[in-house]
């Protein structure tokens, strides 16, 4: 994905597109982010990623990204930024019932069959978490304090641990 440019959108009207825009979103960049992310996570062509969300998944999906909460309010007001919209991105494809829904859009747009996955593992989650909002490679233990000990801002741990609460909700509901 080192060369990924996302393609423009084929379906301007509706689609996530369409979505983005009569959500008062920025559409170039959610778009660009939505683009990026389904490419990244499910290996999908620049063709792939523009099939999926001109389709219907794709008008949902961008009504979904409305929930994000703003960084300054704390009250879902929708996407303000790309590191926003990646992150709860990310925090839906943990969801199980989300994942499938992922799937099963980009089977009916593109044919791509995913093989059933093992659900991920507490530390999986723990290590993906200390990735994305910590910036720490790894949470194994290294023997070394430039490498075991790191600075973290206070909102980097906030982002860390309403991450994890998420990810714990959504584990919660993928059991019922």
């Amino acid at each position: 994905m080192k060369n990924f440019t996302p393609l423009p959108t084929e379906n301007q009207k509706w689609g996530f597109w369409g979505t983005s825009v009569s959500n008062g979103y920025d559409a170039e960049l959610t778009w660009d982010t939505a683009s990026r992310f389904l490419a990244k996570n499910f290996d999908l062509t620049p063709e792939q990623s523009r099939d999926v969300l001109d389709s219907n998944f794709g008008r949902h999906l961008a009504d979904e990204l409305s929930f994000i909460k703003s960084e300054r309010r704390g009250i879902a007001s929708g996407p303000s930024s790309a590191t926003a919209s990646r992150k709860h991105l990310t925090m839906r494809i943990t969801d199980k019932g989300w994942r499938d829904c992922f799937e099963n859009a980009i089977r009916e747009a593109t044919g791509k069959i995913y093989p059933r996955k093992m659900p991920l593992t507490k530390d999986d989650i723990f290590t993906q978490i200390a990735q994305e909002h910590l910036n720490i490679e790894t949470l194994v233990r290294r023997c070394s304090d430039s490498l075991d000990f790191h600075d973290v801002g206070v909102l980097n741990i906030r982002d860390a641990l309403d991450a994890a609460y998420e990810a714990g909700r959504a584990a919660m509901k993928s059991k019922n």
